[in-house]
């Protein structure tokens, strides 16, 4: 990004309330509506220094680390968080940034875990409170009209990033596994119009390029738990893999949902998140493993780098049977488990190198 650009943004942002948010099934689109600018909680990539004297060192480091920023201020523009009930850490954690930091607003919603109707309206009516509570609380009307607008906006964002990920398919890719998150990580901070505007000109630049040259290499999928941190995707791609496809809320399976536009903006909401390809909190192994492994075939991966939180129970259950059920349909697995800093994932550097060689023996 340019030093024009990053002037350029912060005039924008200049003077644009904004509201946290941590999981991916938090309706940005009201958030939008509402007149905030929706930011992502990330934590820091550090040792935590803080928050450990508040919440237990075994609860996972992406909670802790988000607590510790905020002890540290780095959340202090903001009007609130919103948070999802989605794991039991992240209610401590709710529980915890209520008690110890001034956010002037804390909401949290409940998410069911099935698709059929009574969870599609279960989920449009916390969405409804949701909307009622912003109401409330600053004295805002988020009508139905621009909730409409807003869905369109981010529809866009999804698709412009499909668009970069179709860049990802060739052999070597257009467009990194780096590249790729690096957008992710502005989509957190930044407008979603301003956001599509670089996106248009990304693709345009990298349409306009000559294609890439040189030998393949073994292209792999990442799974797991959110990797807050964006490097660890060029870390993996730096140890000699292609990364064509992140199945995380903090890549590609992110922008992996379609919002309706019908009368009821709030049920299109509902149905739209909870229809997106889910994550290991929505249990669902047979539908998640066949995703997974539809989407390596479709980008060409001949394997999984399946990297875990210490202590993220919910992805961590999962491994045994995910593992089996990918590797019976041809695919390589390679098991990470770290506290998602780039100190621990150096630690783990000679395995990944080894997978790389072994896929690329196959190549």
């Amino acid at each position: 990004m340019t030093d024009k650009h990053t002037q350029q943004q912060a005039q924008t942002l200049a003077g644009v309330p904004k509201l946290g948010w941590l999981c991916s099934y938090t309706p940005l689109e009201i958030l939008l509506a509402a007149g905030f600018l929706p930011v992502r909680i990330t934590g820091h990539y550090g040792a935590i220094s803080k928050a450990d004297g508040l919440m237990h060192p075994n609860m996972c480091q992406y909670v802790r680390a988000c607590l510790d920023a905020a002890l540290d201020g780095a959340y202090s523009n903001l009007e609130g968080a919103v948070f999802v009930n989605s794991c039991d850490a992240m209610r401590r954690l709710a529980d915890a940034w209520a008690k110890y930091t001034d956010a002037k607003f804390i909401h949290v919603i409940d998410l069911p875990k099935g698709r059929g109707d009574a969870d599609i309206g279960y989920l449009r009516n916390e969405f409804s409170k949701l909307r009622d509570a912003l109401a409330a609380s600053f004295d805002i009307d988020v009508a139905d009209p621009v909730i409409k607008q807003s869905v369109k906006l981010y529809n866009t964002s999804r698709s412009l990033f499909h668009e970069l990920n179709t860049l990802r398919t060739g052999a070597p890719p257009q467009a990194s596994g780096r590249e790729a998150v690096n957008m992710v990580g502005l989509f957190n901070t930044t407008p979603p119009a301003v956001w599509n505007q670089t996106m248009q000109a990304l693709l345009a630049q990298k349409r306009a390029a000559e294609p890439p040259v040189g030998a393949s290499r073994p292209r792999v999928i990442m799974a797991g738990s959110p990797a807050h941190n964006p490097q660890v995707v060029g870390f993996v791609e730096d140890c000699g893999l292609d990364v064509v496809f992140e199945d995380m809320c903090t890549g590609s399976r992110f922008f992996d949902i379609t919002v309706g536009n019908t009368t009821d903006p709030l049920r299109d909401l509902a149905q739209g998140y909870l229809d997106k390809p889910p994550c290991a909190r929505m249990m669902m192994m047979d539908e998640r493993a066949q995703a997974m492994i539809d989407r390596a075939r479709a980008f060409g991966a001949r394997g999984v780098v399946h990297h875990a939180l210490k202590f993220c129970d919910t992805v961590l259950y999962d491994v045994p049977e995910l593992k089996r059920r990918l590797e019976a349909a041809g695919l390589s697995t390679l098991f990470l488990e770290g506290d998602g800093t780039l100190g621990s994932l150096g630690q783990l550097k000679t395995r990944i190198e080894a997978f790389a060689e072994v896929l690329g023996d196959d190549l």
